[in-house]
């Protein structure tokens, strides 16, 4: 009876063969996960320690205005536009960390005064799936919902909601936030990102 299959003579070849073969299945399996995780940039096309005047100089091609410089803490500052929303009418405000003069975070502020707290709910989830189908699952950093704020100068009937998810790369962490502060009939709520220096 004559056999299909030759075996090596050898077991030297026998391992070599072994070792090419899951070489091989190494190779397809780091494929097939490459497609399926994004690598997360800094927002604008700029990179981590660009100075307030390049950001500038961004602002000024894409016709977007600067609406306040802050210093938050010494050597921090924080520089705020509007207008970079062209085509997304719900990005309200884009703010730009500088420490030492140099950029370490990108934040997109997302808010519509129309919405109520299941719009709101419904927008921050949807922009949670579609940053997990590109980067992978967040972390689920911070999840108060309808809590009390402490201090005795706070209105009694005043809640808020706070929930905040990370995504961690080796030059990028990004973080989606939900705020929400509701008393009597008033309301603000507000979905941001946040683009930070790891």
């Amino acid at each position: 009876m004559t056999s299909w299959i030759r075996f090596p003579r050898s077991r030297h070849s026998m391992w070599a063969c072994l070792l090419v073969a899951c070489a091989l299945l190494q190779l397809s399996m780091r494929g097939e996960g490459a497609g399926s995780s994004r690598e997360i940039k800094v927002p604008y096309a700029l990179t981590w320690g660009d100075s307030a005047e390049k950001v500038r100089e961004m602002l000024h091609a894409v016709k977007a205005k600067e609406t306040g410089l802050s210093e938050k803490a010494p050597g921090r500052f924080v520089l705020e536009a509007e207008g970079l929303g062209v085509g997304d009418p719900l990005l309200k405000k884009s703010l730009f960390t500088f420490r030492e003069g140099a950029l370490v975070e990108v934040e997109l502020d997302y808010n519509d005064p129309s919405w109520d707290g299941d719009k709101a709910l419904d927008f921050f989830d949807r922009t949670r799936r579609r940053i997990d189908e590109r980067y992978g699952p967040g972390t689920l950093l911070v999840n108060q919902i309808k809590e009390h704020p402490s201090g005795d100068k706070v209105p009694k009937d005043m809640l808020y909601t706070l929930m905040i998810y990370r995504w961690n790369q080796p030059a990028v962490a990004l973080e989606l936030n939900f705020y929400s502060v509701e008393e009597k009939e008033k309301s603000y709520r507000l979905v941001s990102l946040h683009y930070k220096l790891p």
